[in-house]
């Protein structure tokens, strides 16, 4: 009899051990469907080359000898961007319609002539809107940085924007963009827009101490730009 209730015993041990590694595995398969899937990130390259008007003659003499561009630099007119970001970079901007995906951007380098200068990716930035920022009416993609030099605070974006009436609401799916969330490439070089001119690259260059007008400010429509997959380092 007593060997029988020891019998017993063992095996409803074993069938409780059995439970208990079960549920335990049923844990970890759960907790690895939930967590976020990270296979699908890809990095971007986005790269886009053009021409802009030269500053006039008399501009470029009283430009500052430390701007980082010479004057034949901005003389030829010809400059072009690339940019390597992270495609699933998550939303840093509380607002339901904005979206700004800072720390996706991997580099960040502008050509002006024949001078490069690589902007530091800390200040860099992707900004979609779907109808935020207070102006439902207008949805953008901004891909942007920043960068300190001696002269003063250079700004350089590539600008996307969608503008429709006043009044028009393009929150959601009525617009181009469906919400804030990071767009595809494709939209990323070339968001469909009302007016050909509201898709630029802009580079501005600010004075210390609060001057509003710009030290330099270039701006121009004229580029050919192209995204897909970073497939070199």
């Amino acid at each position: 009899m007593e060997s029988g209730i020891r019998h017993l015993q063992r095996r409803t041990k074993q069938r409780l051990k059995a439970a208990s590694f079960l549920f335990t595995a049923a844990l970890v398969l759960t907790a690895s469907i939930a967590m976020p899937r990270t296979s699908d990130a890809a990095e971007v390259k986005l790269s886009g080359s053009g021409t802009f008007k030269p500053p006039k003659a008399e501009q470029l003499a009283a430009l500052p000898a430390d701007l980082g561009f010479s004057q034949s630099d901005l003389a030829s007119g010809n400059w072009s961007f690339s940019v390597r970001y992270e495609d699933s970079t998550p939303d840093a901007e509380p607002d339901p319609y904005a979206g700004r995906y800072a720390g996706a951007i991997r580099s960040f380098r502008l050509v002006i002539g024949s001078t490069t200068l690589d902007l530091p990716v800390d200040q860099a930035a992707i900004v979609v809107s779907d109808g935020g920022d207070g102006f439902p009416n207008r949805e953008s993609i901004r891909v942007e940085a920043k960068a300190l030099m001696p002269p003063g605070l250079l700004r350089l974006s590539w600008v996307q924007v969608n503008q429709q009436p006043k009044g028009t609401d393009l929150r959601g799916p009525a617009g181009v963009l469906p919400s804030d969330a990071m767009a595809p490439y494709s939209m990323v070089a070339n968001l469909a827009t009302a007016n050909p001119f509201d898709r630029f690259l802009e580079l501005r260059i600010d004075r210390p101490g609060g001057d509003p007008r710009p030290l330099l400010y270039l701006s121009s429509s004229k580029l050919t730009v192209t995204a897909g997959p970073a497939t070199a380092p």
